[in-house]
């Protein structure tokens, strides 16, 4: 199964003391787990959601998908004959009781996967990047 969490992204084109929050998009974090268990949701939602003075993501929506599901994001991509690649939605996967964030892109021309260690408030640390 997948536990798919999707986010809505804002900057803040003011201030501090005149904030001005637009919405950006958001992504679709895709993790995998074994069942359909709430407190990976509740363990996993703190990692992903942060707000500052620049900008903020939160969760609008949790749900349980097959293990083939793919965004509409990455369906688009695919679908698109002018595409060539596709940027991959952010997976997640606790490794070694570490959260890990991977992100990929695949084209012919090449090819590219990009993993952080993730820390509350989506902070990252340990980033390495394989081109292939």
């Amino acid at each position: 199964m997948k536990l798919v969490i999707s986010t809505q992204y804002l900057e803040n084109y003011g201030d501090e003391i005149n904030p001005h929050w637009k919405p950006k998009g958001g992504s679709e974090y895709i993790v995998s787990v074994d069942s359909n268990d709430a407190s990976v949701t509740n363990e996993i939602l703190p990692f992903i959601e942060y707000r500052n003075e620049y900008s903020e993501e939160y969760a609008r929506g949790v749900s349980m998908e097959a293990d083939d599901y793919e965004s509409w994001f990455e369906k688009a991509q695919k679908e698109d004959p002018s595409e060539d690649g596709i940027h991959f939605e952010p997976r997640l996967e606790k490794v070694d009781g570490v959260w890990k964030k991977t992100t990929k892109f695949e084209s012919s021309r090449g090819s590219w996967i990009r993993t952080w260690d993730l820390g509350i408030g989506n902070e990252t640390s340990n980033f390495v990047e394989t081109i292939y």
